[in-house]
């Protein structure tokens, strides 16, 4: 390199560290070096680069188009607070925006309105997608009638029951075989997927278990995570919960929190939390260190997505997957859905100032083909990820990663975001993944059929707000959520038992009218979308 070059170099990473964007997302290119399209996308470290993925050379190659990715990580990005107004490239992958951030920045023009690019010419897949699904198409509209961004979707039936409860057959058998009376009542015969428990036996098992097991960790989940929550346990006591705690019954837009039925879970982990059977690793842990502190099996229980990724192979043997807890005082089981959606908005905008809008859409339209969507997803074929032949013209998931577990090979070889993965596709052109479907076969026999709310609690929708809504939501909702959850996690730690006062006082009043304004706002916002989708 010239000496010239050198100093344009450095001079170019001074400029970059003291600009307000992280360093990451800084990348010096030679001159001759110039790409057609630059994007900036979310990656961690242990992710592979996305410009050596198979997929994205199969999908220069196809489509002529030459993008090159630079990153940041999701901690840079978080901290990023003009992550638009970073000079030089054309779109962000993995976006995350709220819907007042896609409305803002599309009204400023800072991100692309997509609408007069869909179309049989530019963009013929995604423009097939949303004539055959309005609901999709009504879900990524923004207050003016835009769209600002390109979703994923994968639909299994999964995102609304986050959580299955496993628990330690051998530790159980242990219980019986000292005729230990925590398994009062069990045989060893019913230890198999689908144990049936009453919360009360399911508390002295646990019991049992931490007085024969000194360092164990009773029950595990990761409290307000996505998954392997602790909301099905809250929702044992007939209150639909969820990681938001906002859901709808019979038709309306509910706060669980306002359920005495919840304030009585409280009270009840309270108690557990003081008998040791739940940690307060719980309530801080991520469910990178939730993962990583159960392979050694010292969870005596947990919730959790599937138990493979939680435990070592060698003992994923030991645990079997139970029914709901039933609820003492009514015999009854329950579960809450999620609210985490099977379509999600703002993967992917194109920024305002990308000289070929067309061009770059063009490139990202066949993300939405079943070969190319299975491949983002779960990784190449090249890489591992399928068997290199289809078996009657279907890509079949590849289950043999090694001594890597499935979630570590995906985390290193997918890049996910921008996908189309339907009950049309599963049937005719990519096969689900075997864990996939064995969990899919747990809900359908162990979870579903149990769950006194089935017909009665929905998951909140993809809503459309309008501008006054937004800022409704913007000024209640994330204050609303802290506070809820400083309350809920104060009282379970807290040296006392929660009293009924200071949950109507302290919680309910003190926060009734951010919680009527976010119910009313989203109230109006799904009556809409239920007349949108029925007329269309």
């Amino acid at each position: 390199m010239k000496k010239s070059k050198i100093f344009t170099a450095l001079m170019a990473a001074v400029m970059c560290a003291a600009a307000v964007f992280p360093l990451a997302a800084c990348y010096y290119k030679d001159e001759d070096e110039g790409h057609e399209f630059t994007v900036l996308t979310v990656k961690e470290e242990t992710v592979k680069d996305y410009n050596t993925m198979p997929v994205f050379r199969s999908l220069a190659k196809e489509t002529g188009r030459d993008v090159y990715w630079i990153y940041n990580t999701s901690m840079q990005y978080q901290n990023n607070s003009d992550p638009v107004g970073i000079k030089g490239i054309d779109a962000i992958y993995h976006a995350g925006f709220s819907n007042l951030q896609l409305y803002n920045y599309g009204r400023r023009g800072k991100i692309a309105a997509l609408d007069s690019y869909i179309t049989e010419k530019t963009m013929p897949n995604f423009k097939r997608i949303l004539d055959a699904r309005p609901d999709i198409r009504e879900a990524l509209k923004s207050p003016d009638g835009h769209i600002y961004s390109l979703p994923r979707v994968e639909e299994m039936g999964l995102k609304a029951y986050p959580n299955l409860l496993f628990i330690n057959k051998v530790w159980i058998e242990e219980l019986i075989d000292a005729n230990d009376p925590a398994a009062s009542g069990i045989e060893k015969e019913d230890l198999q997927d689908g144990l049936r428990l009453t919360r009360s036996q399911y508390k002295g098992i646990l019991q049992g278990f931490k007085a024969n097991h000194g360092s164990c960790v009773p029950l595990a989940f990761v409290h307000g995570n996505w998954q392997g929550n602790e909301s099905d346990f809250i929702s044992s006591f007939g209150v639909p919960e969820n990681a938001e705690h906002k859901t709808i019954l019979n038709g309306q837009i509910t706060f669980t929190v306002e359920s005495e039925a919840w304030f009585n879970a409280v009270k009840e982990m309270h108690e557990w939390y003081g008998a040791e059977l739940i940690t307060s690793s719980a309530f801080t842990q991520t469910q990178d260190e939730f993962l990583a502190r159960g392979q050694d099996g010292r969870y005596g229980s947990f919730y959790w997505w599937e138990k493979d990724t939680v435990v070592s192979k060698d003992l994923r043997d030991d645990y079997i997957v139970m029914q709901p807890l039933v609820d003492d005082a009514t015999g009854k089981q329950y579960v809450g859905l999620s609210n985490e959606l099977e379509v999600e908005k703002s993967e992917c905008v194109i920024l305002g100032s990308c000289k070929d809008k067309a061009g770059l859409l063009k490139y990202f339209d066949k993300f939405f083909e079943p070969d190319y969507s299975a491949q983002l997803n779960y990784g190449s074929i090249e890489s591992g990820a399928f068997l290199r032949q289809k078996v009657d013209g279907k890509l079949i998931p590849n289950d043999d990663h090694g001594r890597q577990s499935a979630d570590d090979f995906r985390m290193k070889n997918a890049p996910y975001g921008v996908v189309y993965l339907t009950q049309e596709v599963w049937e005719n052109s990519v096969e689900m993944e075997s864990r996939a479907k064995l969990r899919l076969e747990r809900l359908e026999s162990y979870v579903k059929p149990y769950n006194e709310f089935k017909d009665s609690v929905r998951s909140i929708p993809n809503l459309n707000y309008t501008k006054e809504e937004l800022d409704i939501l913007s000024r209640y909702e994330t204050m609303l959520g802290k506070n809820i959850n400083s309350w809920m996690v104060n009282k379970i730690i807290a040296s006392s038992a929660p009293s009924l006062s200071d949950w109507q006082n302290n919680l309910l009043k003190s926060n009734k009218t951010a919680m009527d304004e976010v119910k009313r706002v989203n109230q109006a916002a799904y009556e809409r979308y239920l007349a949108a989708t029925a007329s269309a």
